[in-house]
């Protein structure tokens, strides 16, 4: 007689049957309050009838510190503090905890310390929430030890470390330019962010690689570098003024130093966007009601945080399938949106 193997019913199979999410499947496992009596014994009932067993490992981080680590530094800004919030309800959905530790700086070298405390207070995962910035991802991961859980890295190289997720800041740059160009704008200047940072050179790549492509010319003093605030932007713009007088459009690489430019575009009477086109990078809620609205880039923040949440998961319960997370390399695409500051009559 051929025997028959039964296949293992997964959380995603419950979740089918029930007709709601697996972070609810995983609510109801994890006793959570925030599930209506009715769902959770609809979902126990499937469960009963399907014989759903959660794996050992899932079993075992309920049962004993069902917590992840971020470390996160920067919160001032607006990319860092709306992935962070990303994180939060992400974990929040799934029943985990979150354990906070922050850098007084980007590159910090006081890392050491808050890795053995996390892995002390055996976390299941961490999350490195702080974009790369000099040596600082590379400084973390001489850091790591056998005993260190897996570590998902934001906002850096997808080549500096095992698991990453970032957004593509060279192709939103490209795009960014290659939309100034079909407006008609020619001679376009860059105000970078800080070399350090692996998004502003990214930024300026894209930039770079949009003007050859078009067949433009990439002058030395068509380009120029602030530190994201509005004042070094203000500042570049001055400089630019003199240095690259015939400049028709300024692709700043941040929001903030893009505001700067409208600002001082108003000051000296320079018509935006007939004269002088303006984009910035982040796409700030205020962009929209500055005057001419910005046009600018917007980072999907909140997903990049929840993706990096849903990965751990994923490396820690072989039950939570999830498609979007099975590689080890994420890039996010940003989105280009299109305000009057380019927009010419």
């Amino acid at each position: 007689m051929q025997s028959t193997i039964k296949s293992k019913v997964t959380i995603k199979d419950v979740a089918r049957a029930c007709g709601v999410s697996t972070q609810t499947i995983s609510r109801v496992l994890n006793d959570r309050v925030d599930v209506s009596s009715v769902t959770r014994e609809k979902v126990l009932a499937v469960i009963g009838q399907m014989g759903y067993q959660p794996s050992a490992l899932a079993r075992s981080m309920r049962q004993r510190n069902n917590t992840m680590g971020v470390i996160i530094a920067g919160l001032r800004y607006i990319g860092i503090s709306t992935t962070l919030n990303g994180i939060t309800q992400a974990a929040e959905a799934f029943g985990i905890n979150i354990m906070l530790k922050e850098l007084p700086t980007f590159d910090s070298l006081e890392m050491q310390p808050l890795i053995q405390s996390l892995v002390a207070h055996q976390v299941q995962g961490i999350i490195y929430a702080a974009p790369e910035v000099g040596e600082n991802w590379k400084i973390i991961q001489k850091s790591l030890t056998d005993q260190t859980p897996p570590i998902v890295f934001l906002k850096g190289n997808p080549t500096s470390a095992d698991i990453t997720i970032s957004i593509d800041n060279y192709s939103g740059a490209y795009q960014i330019t290659q939309h100034l160009i079909k407006q008609g704008y020619r001679q376009i200047a860059h105000i970078a962010g800080p070399c350090e940072w692996w998004e502003a050179r990214e930024r300026k790549r894209g930039w770079i690689q949009a003007l050859l492509d078009n067949g433009l010319p990439v002058l030395e003093e068509a380009q120029i570098r602030g530190n994201w605030s509005s004042s070094s932007g203000l500042e570049c713009f001055n400089k630019l003024l003199t240095q690259y007088p015939q400049m028709d459009a300024v692709f700043a690489a941040n929001d903030q130093m893009a505001l700067a430019v409208l600002n001082g575009a108003w000051q000296k009477g320079i018509s935006v966007p007939n004269q002088l086109g303006v984009v910035g990078y982040d796409n700030i809620q205020e962009a929209a009601y500055l005057s001419p609205p910005l046009t600018t880039m917007r980072q999907n923040f909140h997903e990049l945080g929840a993706l990096a949440v849903r990965k751990l998961v994923s490396i820690g319960d072989p039950d939570q399938v999830d498609p979007e997370v099975s590689s080890n390399t994420l890039l996010l695409t940003p989105e280009l949106i299109v305000r009057k500051s380019t927009m010419r009559e």
